[in-house]
């Protein structure tokens, strides 16, 4: 009752008087912010950040002018990354496109994904894509250019694991590079989409994929002699000028990114968008893509998020492709399904701390099952790896077969040794496999591999010295050994029960669907 009392006559006084409005205006303000998330209110700070998530298509982590790899501009990469967080160790699950955008989309590893965990195979309905999710939560969600593919997306499979396409609008583009106007796509998408909705958006370049147009690199005033040709390469004009006509097309990529963070700008939209700029896999060329070497597995990452971020933050720690989906649903408050594999980073991301910020991100898992039809009846090479620190210790499950396909099976859409992209370093390769000159980097592409390889990624970045034949190794070998079927088993990888479904899985080959899906004892 005193307390009462005393309230009241504090009511009373003069000054108290004057300052009811005040208290009613906080107190009204108190209730909205109370009340917005049942009555629709929204202020700034409750905005779900939008994503513009940009991949090319094979390029790997070293090839941005922000590594610092000469004759190649990529401004708008580097914008990203200096404004953002760049990341040293991010590794896609596979080194092959469309089964790396399945790892994305479900956060889960290729070996739980079926069909899934395949180039030309299908996503199997049960596995939820990330930006499924994001369109069932009030997401406007789209893509342009090269989605997930190349795979089957009919009955039974998912038909859109990903997003509605936009790809209407065309351009005079450079030779052989895709004529899809990516970033004019991408302002179809921003003008069409439902207003005061955030979005998701995927932009698949066609590029840095094969074929190239030759010269194209030297004749926009590359200068050859300072291309740097990796370590499992032949080093001549043909192999530096191969490397220019890639870079050329990364460029390509990256002046459709600066379009895209123009249109953000002039909407407004920047500072609320979360900007991811990667890879599926590596460079097409041998001992690159299609392999879980570096260069093929090793991606650049880089990621903006406005005033989230304070830029600048170069970050350590091991990221795997598994951990995009949990990270962007976590970023924008969804619940992050319990079959997803991966791990979200965002706490590293939102850190701006360089270096190792997270110490237990000290590895990352990669694999293969089967990339081209390169052998016999559509037989895989699987491969299991871990990437620990500066160690990549591989098993080659089956190494008696030709790992970048058979020498005397001509792969249906890449001809001899299929799992490599067919173009200038490549036939290179086979013409004079034979040549004392040569000999060794052919057979480091084409050679059959011994079951177990281990190889210092730092002191040895093109990974051409297998340490794991040397007894000083030998408890080192164990011990990843170890790291590596534990977690197989734990995420339950078929091959640790001895058994390989993918070895009939069809292969989705347009036009040529009647030899490949035939019954395995039937192939040729």
């Amino acid at each position: 009752m005193k307390a009462n009392t005393n309230f009241k006559t504090h009511l009373m006084n003069s000054t108290y008087k004057k300052r009811i409005p005040i208290l009613n205006a906080s107190l009204l303000l108190f209730f909205i912010t109370l009340l917005h998330p049942v009555f629709g209110f929204q202020t700034q700070s409750d905005k779900k950040p939008n994503i513009l998530f940009c991949i090319a298509d094979d390029q790997s982590f070293k090839h941005t002018s922000y590594q610092g790899t000469a004759e190649l501009y990529t401004p708008n990469i580097d914008r990203v990354a200096k404004n953002g967080v760049v990341f040293n160790n991010a590794y896609t699950n596979v080194s092959s496109c469309a089964p790396s955008r399945a790892a994305i989309l479900t956060g889960r590893n290729i070996w739980e994904l079926e069909e899934g965990g395949l180039l030309f195979g299908g996503l199997p309905k049960k596995y939820t894509t990330f930006s499924t999710l994001l369109s069932q939560n009030g997401y406007s969600t789209g893509h342009s250019g090269k989605g997930y593919m190349p795979a089957n997306k009919k009955e039974p499979y998912q038909t859109l694991p990903l997003a509605p396409e936009f790809n209407d609008i065309k351009m005079d583009a450079p030779k052989n590079m895709s004529n899809k106007d990516y970033a004019e796509n991408f302002n179809v998408f921003l003008s069409q989409k439902e207003e005061n909705k955030p979005f998701f958006f995927w932009f698949g370049s066609h590029e840095a994929h094969r074929a190239y147009d030759a010269g194209s690199g030297a004749r926009a005033g590359k200068d050859i002699s300072k291309i740097e040709v990796p370590g499992f390469l032949p080093d001549n004009d043909l192999v530096r000028n191969d490397i220019a006509d890639y870079y050329k097309e990364i460029e390509w990529f990256d002046s459709h990114l600066g379009r895209m963070i123009k249109a953000l700008e002039d909407a407004g939209e920047l500072e609320n968008t979360i900007i991811i700029v990667t890879a599926d896999n590596g460079m097409p060329f041998p001992r690159a893509k299609a392999t879980c070497y570096d260069y093929g597995t090793h991606m650049p990452l880089a990621i903006y998020w406005g005033n989230q971020i304070k830029g600048g933050a170069t970050v350590d720690d091991f990221i795997s492709f598994t951990d995009f989906a949990p990270t962007l649903l976590d970023a924008v408050g969804i619940d992050i399904p319990k079959d997803i594999t991966g791990n979200s980073f965002l706490d590293i991301l939102l850190a701006n701390k360089s270096g190792q910020v997270d110490p237990t991100r000290d590895r990352v898992f990669t694999a293969l099952e089967r990339h081209a039809y390169c052998r016999p009846g559509g037989m895989p090479y699987p491969i299991r790896t871990i990437r620990k620190g500066d160690w990549l210790y591989m098993i080659n499950f089956e190494s008696d077969r030709w790992p970048a396909g058979n020498p005397d099976y001509k792969s249906v859409h890449q001809g001899y040794y299929g799992d490599f992209d067919a173009g200038p370093s490549r036939e290179y390769l086979i013409a004079n496999k034979d040549e004392e000159s040569v000999k060794f980097y052919s057979d480091l592409s084409f050679k059959k591999r011994p079951e177990v390889e281990l190889y210092n990624v730092k002191e040895d970045p093109y990974q051409l010295q297998n340490l794991a034949s040397d007894v000083t190794y030998a408890t080192l070998c164990s011990e990843l050994k170890a790291d590596l079927f534990a977690y197989l088993k734990k995420t339950n990888d078929p091959r640790m029960r001895g058994e390989s479904p993918w070895d009939n899985y069809p292969y989705y080959f347009e036009g040529l669907e009647t030899e490949y899906l035939k019954p395995i004892e039937e192939r040729q």
